[in-house]
């Protein structure tokens, strides 16, 4: 008995220890949050998304709300707002969809129709192999309010539906700022809802910005998964000016998910010079030709 009751204290002294460090955990990150260090608040984010435990979700939801009451802190800055919707949109849990809304309308209601007046250069890159393009990533301190609500945007589109997000989704997608349009299109497609096609499709002949047009083209096609004419379109924007719009052609021919798209990116990948955009149809061509379980 007595070498039981050794047991038992040893083990609820090891229970106890552990419930310590698990406390320690979350009070350290919840300590980075408030820093002024753009990377050691993404860290923080980083580590609360891939826990088991969804103990950090409400800190998590806390950088993406920021702190109103200090309009100029680097805690409201876009790049932690960015990450923090990633984040949500990886742990998938519907809690998050109000703040994601209530925050996406504040940021994104002083947005106008914007195009960057720099020319672009490799290294100002895009987006990496897990996001989506965008014409707006730089560097994470540059990253702006735009590409922060776009995400916000497919974080809602990869949460369970409400009436409130597919609101807000479905109005976004006539904002007059054509990437949070492009936006609003991704989240449709990762909403998986076939419904959304009408939608998409009522705006398509009316968009005049190629980035949104394509966008807008890549979720019809990722949701009906047809070779139609819409899928005839994006064949013919792998061949477009524009190297942003060209990765987003070849993401579309991946997301229909049909090896009769394969031969139009190998045609591409022939004559495609963008070492970002090849890097991408080569990644999509390989999935294409790939054999995978139904």
């Amino acid at each position: 008995m007595k070498f039981q009751h050794v047991l038992l204290l040893v083990f609820l002294w090891n229970v106890s220890l552990f419930s310590e460090q698990d406390e320690a955990f979350f009070e350290t990150q919840r300590k980075r949050l408030s820093s002024s260090d753009i990377f050691e608040i993404r860290d923080a984010i980083d580590r609360l998304t891939f826990i088991k435990s969804n103990r950090g979700y409400r800190d998590i939801l806390s950088a993406l709300e920021g702190t109103p009451n200090f309009p100029t802190s680097e805690n409201n800055a876009p790049a932690v707002k960015f990450y923090a919707a990633k984040a949500l949109a990886k742990k998938g849990d519907k809690i998050a969809i109000p703040v994601l809304i209530k925050t996406f309308q504040k940021e994104s209601a002083s947005i106008i129709e914007y195009n960057p007046p720099k020319v672009r250069k490799i290294s100002d890159g895009v987006a990496d192999r897990h996001s989506t393009s965008s014409p707006y990533f730089y560097e994470d301190g540059e990253i702006s309010m735009v590409l922060a609500c776009g995400e916000m945007l497919r974080a809602l589109g990869s949460l369970p539906t409400t009436e409130s997000s597919e609101q807000t989704i479905k109005q976004a997608l006539s904002h007059p700022n054509f990437y949070i349009r492009s936006s609003a299109a991704d989240a449709m497609y990762e909403s998986n809802r076939k419904e959304w096609i009408s939608s998409l499709a009522d705006v398509l002949g009316k968009e005049q910005v190629s980035y949104a047009k394509i966008s807008i083209l890549s979720a019809i096609v990722g949701l009906e998964r047809l070779p139609n004419q819409n899928f005839k379109a994006v064949t013919e924007m792998l061949s477009h000016e524009d190297p942003e719009v060209r990765k987003k052609a070849s993401q579309a021919l991946r997301r229909l998910d049909l090896r009769i798209a394969a031969p139009y990116l190998e045609k591409a990948i022939h004559v495609e010079n963008h070492p970002n955009v090849l890097s991408q149809m080569k990644e999509d061509h390989s999935y294409l030709i790939s054999f995978r379980n139904p």
